[in-house]
């Protein structure tokens, strides 16, 4: 018979298809995609998955892996965790200009218990905001050397989970190897690979999968053909489909709650795609008193009873969207961050003594912009004597024409002298313009403590009134003052 358009094959065996597909490697990838699915309401997100694998099998007849392995896969020391039950670490993780992933404890082990909002401050530096087990509020700011992409999250304490009503967030596995199916003549032609793809849960609570099945067709090559696993039995996109679900990963059939069923299946009974409204919001506009945002743009779609329109009406919307996200910085958002006003003056500091772990003093900078007329040598005269105290508490200020300029001290006070200075200098009010903002952090590689005054090179100040200046003092060193 011909494979590719006489469904009758997978028909008849897809049954058996189904139960070698819970080997380990498969169910745990099933479980894992099947996030996607709708009505995943289980707190440890797999259980829903796994019942939903259990009722399948019970069904077929198939036996499922122990639960033992979903929890060791996905409950092991790598969980993360918006909330977590009984406190847990604070992490942060960032990604590198190379794509590596790094990570940082920003918290004892057993301390946060809930992250409340995570911010980025600037290119480079970002704060989360936390409640500690003893209902403290904290915020901790992190600004690595490089790095960007930043993730906040607790891995609980080991033996405990994530909040109930704060679903955790997996990996997605990747797809599995091929599997082979068992040829009733094995020795006669090479065995047909079933590829798994895809899984949900559908509205019966049961676990279905997304197969492409390579055919040996009798020459030197293979001929695929794609179905879903419905209750109903499979759902076989045939030879014309297969293109247009080629170009439509993850190919959604209709068990799956985000199925947009293409017109020629030959199981194909629903093509009626229901009305929809998308939602953009503006992110500039996000109001902390009802934790939701000012400004919101939607795109209506409408029911739709041919299911290839209702396609193109989504797609539409989604191209409007996407179109709009870009816009949204220069439009909505245009006015949210004050215009850059003045010239940059960058200071570098460093400390009296040597630090006890590493014998070298520490290092600072500090930028801001300035209005002032002072040429470079009296720039130089205004800071050379000052002094500061740096310390774990971060402290800047932002919303105004001078920047955000940013520094760690001993304390917020005196973090705010050290902004107020610069202020003085360069020709605005802190407390009457922009807002004040501080942080802290847990990690020892930030908020080191010493006495800090102005770096010295060649017996000069090291202040630049212009960016990127390779020597910040050549007028004030030729006696510009």
């Amino acid at each position: 018979m011909g494979f590719i358009t006489d469904s009758d094959w997978i028909k008849e065996n897809w049954e058996q298809v189904k139960c070698l597909s819970f080997q380990a490697t498969n169910a745990l990838f099933s479980a894992s995609v099947a996030l996607q699915s709708d009505g995943l309401s289980d707190p440890t997100f797999w259980g829903s998955a796994y019942r939903g694998l259990e009722s399948v099998g019970a069904l077929l007849g198939c036996v499922p892996p122990p639960r033992s392995l979903f929890e060791e896969t996905f409950e092991g020391p790598n969980k993360r965790c918006q909330c977590a039950q009984e406190g847990g670490q604070l992490h942060v993780e960032y990604t590198l200009a190379d794509g590596t992933k790094v990570n940082d404890s920003q918290s004892g082990v057993e301390e946060a218990k809930e992250i409340k909002t995570v911010n980025t401050v600037d290119v480079g530096i970002t704060s989360c905001t936390w409640i500690a087990t003893d209902s403290v509020e904290y915020t901790t700011v992190f600004e690595p050397e490089e790095g960007n992409i930043f993730l906040w999250y607790i891995v609980p304490k080991q033996g405990t989970a994530c909040c109930a009503d704060v679903p955790y967030i997996p990996p997605v596995l990747p797809i599995p190897p091929p599997f082979e199916y068992p040829n009733p003549e094995p020795d006669a032609r090479p065995k047909d690979l079933i590829i798994h793809l895809d899984s949900c849960v559908d509205r019966f609570g049961l676990l279905q999968n997304f197969y492409e099945v390579r055919h040996y067709t009798g020459t030197t090559s293979y001929a695929s053909v794609y179905y879903w696993e419905t209750i109903r039995g499979p759902y076989i996109y045939n030879q014309q489909d297969s293109c247009a679900a080629l170009d439509s990963f993850p190919k959604y059939g209709p068990p799956h709650p985000h199925a947009a069923p293409f017109g020629g299946g030959n199981n194909s009974g629903v093509s009626d795609l229901l009305a929809v409204t998308y939602t953009l919001d503006a992110g500039c506009t996000y109001n902390e008193e009802t934790e939701d945002y000012d400004t919101k743009y939607t795109y209506d779609v409408e029911n739709t009873p041919n299911g290839i329109l209702g396609l193109a009406r989504r797609m539409d919307a989604l191209a409007w969207m996407i179109n709009n996200a870009q816009l949204i910085p220069y439009t909505t958002c245009a006015n949210t961050r004050p215009e850059l006003e003045g010239q940059w003056v960058t200071t570098r500091w460093e400390s009296d003594a040597k630090m006890d772990h590493s014998g070298r003093r520490l290092r600072k900078l500090f930028r801001y912009r300035t209005k002032s007329t002072r040429n470079l040598g009296q720039l130089s005269a205004y800071w050379e004597d000052f002094t500061w105290h740096a310390g774990d508490v971060i402290v800047w200020h932002e919303g105004a024409w001078w920047g955000s300029p940013k520094v760690w001290a001993q304390s917020t006070e005196e973090g705010q002298r050290v902004i107020r200075h610069a202020a003085s200098e360069a020709g605005i009010d802190p407390d009457q313009v922009g807002r004040w903002k501080s942080g802290s952090s847990h990690s020892p590689r930030y908020g080191m403590s010493g006495n800090m005054r102005i770096l010295k090179k060649d017996g000069f100040p090291w202040v630049a009134s212009r960016d990127g200046a390779d020597w910040p003092n050549y007028l004030a060193k030729s006696g510009d003052s």
